[in-house]
């Protein structure tokens, strides 16, 4: 008893600072997460969307330390920190799997991972992945034993033998430009490091922490860093979550989720895994602090950034009485006070003139810009900070489109410049695109019929039509692809790539929230042309006549206008591809239809089905020819599921699901698999008089609900017995009673 009074009146007598330290010290060094309790702002639909995700397959690379690695089995690292801490956040069930890059990123192509950890954004991984915001920015350097070697560029590594990662972002660049040099690949970062030690290469070009972790680990002495790698485009190995395009709504709760991890503990996981920092950390709240080289570059030009911007694009930007303004004024706005920046305008009479102005280094910026092959030979972008939907506008008579494709042979509007107008024209070059001055000129042209159709922002859309007294207009369909904003600077300065980075990430989730409710506020409202109106009462009695026939033509515009908004709802949860519902639809349907099951005591059956060796027709064929088979995938399966609780969704990509009540086990399965013979006998028309055979393949989960089920358990089933349907030869259906998971209980017709 005396021992423990004595330890107790030590312990009463550290002081509580002290303790805290001890507390922070431990965090730092492996302990406790750091976490401060943060709430994650989720939508209903969000947490919905999570409940009926399942458990989400997320591949760590196990010898890429200390980011992720593989120690007793575990994986562990900085990466790995960071997603237990977006678990933490959003609820997500995570399964961890481990595997060198070469291994992982066909799996994530072929969806046996769902998200890939350890990812760098690159233009053409988009068709593969969506990308979260970076979580971390590691510097690329030169490693070697050679004392002589003073790296200042390329030219200098002509000589030498470069060992670097295989399938890295920047390897086809290095090919190009040391195409004298002798570049070796390797699959994994500790042989290329033993190759540095026994001399095999003279050069390793890699990650920072990576390699310094390497050179301790095996024990190679002698080795220093020459210079870091900088390449046009390239500022550093920015660390992402690349999730599969079937999981879209997740890459966007998990960005959600990385900027609600507080500046401290970020600051705690990096501290734990890459050692003590000087830097402070950054703080939202209050001013946001530059490094040296920053502020350098800011006291060197006065601390002002000079910026061209679109005259007419509001409430997204615009040029009032010489002044800048709109949403991305706003924007500047915070970051001026944030920053103790000032930005002026370097006027342009229109956004040709401000894109010419950006490529002569007339000025420095576009504080709202969207990244385009051809703007990326001048530009480097930030994270986006903004996403608009892209909108397709007709006349309030023109039908309703599901695909661009339909409005062939007619001519489309779009701004000269726009990012979208270099996108589209690559990726339908079937489209006759018509480029304008700005959106004033293509509204009016659309008015006139001299288009079809316009291409432009939801924002803008409803601006412009509202200023402009447009009630003649409405949105025909949306883009497959929206615009995804940031802020693009000149790449000639990377240093001022980083302030404005550094700035884009300081956006807490209310700033963001905030930005994107700002645009989502604003309401088509319908005015009268009165200057139409004078002429026609100037004429007396016959202007009489015309105002009745206006009055009944208005209340027909309205009517109309009734039925397209009707409609434009019923197109929000539509697939544009195929017709079928869309993610909007399955997260709104799919509990409501297990809840029904539960209430009326019914079967509830969840099928996965997913076309078979799909990127096959897309590499062989084409992007075209695999639309026409989704197209065609999707009419199969509307004839085989016609009954009113028939459920049928595109889940993303080549996935789709059917959800359905029933009362008999076998005829489900009966019909789900004459749907699956179908398809396979029926080929898939294409241009040229030419087909394609399709197969499928089906994962089955059925079963009658009780309170102790729910549909996100139905779902995981159901995708388990597909990844079980695939991994068995395909073209098959795989079957799983509700609360069983040991595996399916049977399978039907193995594959012709």
């Amino acid at each position: 008893m005396n021992l423990f009074n004595q330890i107790q009146a030590g312990l009463n007598a550290v002081p509580e600072e002290k303790l805290q330290h001890l507390l922070q010290r431990w965090q730092e060094f492996g302990g406790l997460t750091g976490s401060t309790g943060t709430e994650l702002a989720l939508s209903s639909q969000q947490r919905q969307y999570l409940a009926s995700l399942g458990p989400v397959r997320i591949g760590f690379m196990d010898d890429y330390a200390p980011f992720s690695f593989t120690d007793g089995g575990r994986v562990r690292g900085l990466s790995v920190d960071i997603m237990n801490r977006l678990v933490d956040l959003t609820g997500l069930q995570a399964i961890p799997v481990s595997g060198q890059w070469d291994e992982l990123i066909p799996m994530l192509k072929n969806g046996d991972i769902d998200v890939m950890a350890n990812m760098s954004h690159r233009p053409e991984r988009e068709s593969f992945a969506h990308f979260t915001s970076p979580y971390h920015i590691i510097p690329n350097v030169i490693f070697t034993r050679d004392e002589s070697l003073n790296y200042q560029n390329l030219e200098d590594l002509k000589h030498y033998r470069v060992g670097l990662g295989a399938g890295i972002y920047y390897e086809e660049t290095l090919r190009q430009l040391l195409s004298n040099g002798t570049l070796l690949s390797f699959h994994s970062q500790q042989p290329m490091f033993q190759a540095l030690a026994s001399g095999d290469v003279d050069v390793v070009i890699g990650a920072l922490h990576s390699g310094n972790y390497w050179i301790r680990q095996l024990g190679i002495s002698g080795t220093r860093i020459a210079g870091e790698l900088q390449l046009p485009g390239f500022s550093g190995e920015d660390l992402r979550f690349g999730v599969r395009p079937a999981l879209a709504p997740l890459a966007d709760i998990l960005n959600q989720a990385l900027t609600s991890i507080t500046p401290t503990e970020q600051q705690v996981i990096e501290t734990r895994w890459l050692g003590a920092s000087n830097q402070p950390s950054l703080n939202t709240a209050e001013l946001v602090h530059w490094t040296d080289t920053e502020s350098l570059w800011l006291e060197q030009r006065n601390r002002e950034i000079r910026i061209c911007a679109d005259p007419d694009w509001m409430p997204l930007e615009g040029v009032r009485d010489g002044k800048h303004t709109g949403l991305a004024a706003d924007v500047l706005e915070l970051f001026s006070q944030r920053g103790n920046l000032r930005f002026r305008l370097v006027p342009t009479s229109n956004w040709q003139e401000a894109i010419a102005a950006a490529k002569d280094r007339r000025c420095d910026m576009f504080p709202m810009a969207m990244r385009t092959p051809e703007r990326s030979v001048y530009l480097d972008f930030t994270s986006p900070y903004l996403e608009v939907p892209n909108v397709v506008i007709g006349r309030i008579e023109a039908p309703f489109i599901q695909r661009l494709n339909e409005l062939e042979g007619g001519r489309v509007g779009i701004v000269e410049g726009y990012a979208f107008a270099e996108l589209l024209r690559k990726r339908n070059p079937s489209l006759q695109l018509v480029t304008v001055e700005s959106e004033q000129e293509g509204l009016r042209k659309l008015q006139n019929r001299e288009l079809i159709g316009y291409v432009t922002t939801l924002a803008t859309a409803s601006y412009y039509m509202q200023s402009m007294g447009l009630a003649d207009l409405k949105v025909i369909g949306r883009v497959p692809a929206d615009w995804s904003l940031a802020i693009g600077t000149r790449n000639d300065e990377p240093t001022l790539h980083g302030i404005m980075q550094k700035l884009v990430l300081s956006l807490t989730p209310a700033e963001r929230t905030q930005l994107e409710s700002t645009w989502r506020n604003l309401r088509i409202e319908e005015r009268v042309d009165y200057t139409r109106f004078w002429q026609i009462l100037s004429l007396g009695l016959l202007a009489t006549a015309l105002l009745v026939y206006w009055n009944r033509k208005l209340g027909r515009l309205n009517r109309e206008l009734a039925e397209a908004n009707t409609a434009l709802s019923r197109l929000s949860v539509t697939d544009n591809l195929t017709g079928l519902g869309n993610r909007t639809y399955f997260d709104r349907e799919f509990s409501n239809s297990f809840q029904w099951c539960l209430r009326h005591q019914t079967g509830f059956a969840v099928a996965m089905v997913d076309a078979d060796h799909f990127k096959k027709i897309n590499d062989n064929w084409g992007h075209e020819a695999g639309d026409r088979c989704l197209e065609s995938l999707a009419n199969t399966m509307r004839e085989h599921f016609r009954r009113d609780t028939d459920r049928l969704a595109r889940f993303g990509g080549e996935e789709f699901v059917i959800f359905a009540s029933y009362q008999d086990a076998d005829d489900i399965k009966a019909r789900l698999n004459r749907f699956r013979e179908e398809v396979a006998t029926r080929r898939c028309d294409t241009c040229k008089d030419k087909g394609i055979d399709l197969t499928v393949s089906i994962g089955l989960a059925l079963g009658f609900p009780t309170p102790e089920h729910t549909s996100a358990e139905y779902l995981r089933l159901a995708d388990q017995a597909l990844y079980t349907a695939k991994r068995n030869g395909r073209n098959r259906l795989e079957v799983i009673p509700a609360g069983q998971t040991s595996g399916p209980d049977e399978a039907e017709h193995p594959k012709a």
